[in-house]
């Protein structure tokens, strides 16, 4: 793959777009919502489908905003965190991330179980 650049007024113009409909921000995504009011990022494909840009300049505009947009630090919790959520499915076939919502769901189920106190 050879080097891309992306003029820096098309850069402007389109960052926030691409960020807010990529995968970089993540919001609504998630399982436990119904299916209805998920909101998942777009590829670099749908993206550029949606702003009529080259899917290319697409995948340069987030790879360079999503660095400007987190530190470096950021990258590195995330990897952390990754990391940590694979050991743990390994090791127990659960991720520590769906962990609490299982505790929270089966406290659900064993307080809808237990005789109310009068």
């Amino acid at each position: 793959m050879g080097f891309y650049f992306v003029d820096p007024k098309t850069y402007r113009k389109y960052k926030d777009q691409v960020l807010e409909l990529s995968h970089a921000v993540q919001i609504n995504f998630q399982e436990q919502l119904p299916a209805d009011q998920r909101q998942p990022g777009l590829s670099d494909s749908q993206i550029a489908q949606r702003l009529s840009i080259e899917e290319h300049v697409v995948r340069e505009i987030r790879c360079v905003a999503e660095r400007d947009k987190y530190p470096i630090d950021e990258f590195e919790v995330a990897i952390r965190f990754k990391d940590k959520a694979c050991r743990d499915y390994a090791a127990r076939g659960m991720s520590s991330v769906m962990s609490k919502y299982v505790k929270r769901a089966k406290k659900k189920g064993s307080a809808s179980s237990e005789p109310e106190k009068s």
